[in-house]
């Protein structure tokens, strides 16, 4: 999907500087919107709840076939699920907790991919088993959450992007999962775009486009992103109205495509997420937020409620998806980052670029985000 952006005529034009940028962002980034993922980094996998002991569960990540599994001592691994013998998927098989069993011709193979068993073999057919394998993919476990890693595997890989605030505090957790029907690049840029808020999440509990305000955040490169330093809320909401003289937050957003908030209560941490894109193929991308609250304790009656309150939240967003769906497939031109508003859209772009050209280049990342103060109507 290679979606170009429109050249601004007259009509767009809101200064030279504008113009300006958006030509450049046209010219060297926007050309590949849509079109790739990221590589050599860190993707959200699954709930570590989700994955039980003794346990396998297929998954589609970055169009690939995998098999998570969690080994009968409780360590997660990850393996691409096809057998390299006629290429039935090994999920479909047995697994002992050691060892996944093909159910095509029974050959096993340990959680690191590589076989130990061909039954069919007698015991004078001696055949170097070891030499056969199918890949495997380094796997973490954070906060309650199981990565995939997707590149070259060496000793010294990127951080797990994680849910902020939340250093030794205990807490409950839950994830809510959604399906986009997009590439990832277009939902990332939904998910740190600030003004589509008051349109697409415009619940009885939150906002309305109907009292658009002036805002003005600063924003410092961090990491493989950016982070809006901490400050108070917009009263927005009921619960901001009720307690916002009380409350501050942090977002931040890190590569490939984790936005992460957490808020604060008279200085303590008492609320943290982190929402997470991994793609699927070309025009699916899984959406999985966590949300990490500071009672522990309480997850039998708070998780239904903060469910609710994300299920909604995030299925406004879903609904923009699913009607982007079927006009992104017709290629059109379009005008995807807009200042202010619209600039954090253009540093994922270019953080997206820089990454891949500094992997290839065996250099430093070069984190290409300004320190900036950005205003827009929200």
């Amino acid at each position: 999907m290679n979606t170009t952006l429109k050249t601004a005529g007259s009509s767009d034009r809101a200064d030279d500087r504008d113009v300006s940028e958006l030509e450049s962002v046209s010219q060297s980034q926007v050309g590949g919107l849509g079109t790739w993922y990221l590589q050599n980094m860190w993707y959200f996998a699954v709930a570590s709840s989700e994955l039980k002991k003794g346990k396998m569960l297929p998954k589609t990540m970055l169009g690939e076939p995998i098999l998570l599994g969690r080994d009968s001592n409780g360590k997660a691994f990850a393996m691409r699920d096809i057998c390299p013998h006629q290429a039935v998927p090994l999920s479909k098989g047995c697994f002992d907790g050691k060892e996944v069993m093909c159910c095509f011709h029974g050959w096993k193979f340990d959680t690191s991919g590589t076989c130990t068993s061909i039954p069919s073999l007698t015991k004078e057919q001696d055949f170097p088993l070891c030499k056969i394998k199918t890949p495997n993919y380094p796997v973490r476990e954070v906060r309650g959450a199981v990565w995939v890693y997707f590149g070259d595997q060496s000793d010294d890989l990127p951080d797990v992007p994680e849910a902020p605030g939340l250093g030794e505090l205990l807490y409950e957790q839950t994830t809510t999962t959604l399906l986009l029907p997009t590439h990832i690049d277009y939902a990332a840029l939904a998910l740190i775009d600030p003004a589509h808020v008051p349109y697409v999440h415009n619940s009885w509990w939150w906002r309305s486009a109907k009292a658009l305000k002036p805002k003005q955040k600063h924003y410092v490169p961090e990491g493989t992103g950016w982070t809006m330093v901490k400050h108070q809320p917009t009263k927005h909401s009921i619960f901001f109205k009720l307690f916002g003289q009380h409350i501050e937050t942090e977002i931040s957003f890190r590569l490939p495509g984790c936005r992460r908030e957490y808020i604060q209560f008279a200085g303590k941490t008492i609320l943290s997420g982190i929402s997470t894109l991994t793609p699927v193929d070309e025009t699916h991308t899984e959406l999985n937020h966590t949300t990490y609250w500071m009672f522990p304790g309480t997850k039998f009656f708070m998780d239904p409620i903060i469910q609710y309150f994300v299920n909604e939240f995030l299925g406004q967003d879903q609904t923009i998806a699913k009607l982007q769906e079927g006009n992104l497939k017709l290629k059109p031109k379009l005008i995807p980052t807009i200042k202010d508003a619209g600039t954090p859209g253009a540093w994922y772009l270019r953080l997206k670029k820089e990454w891949a050209e500094s992997r290839r280049e065996g250099r430093p990342f070069n984190n290409p985000v300004p320190d900036s103060i950005l205003h827009w109507m929200s």
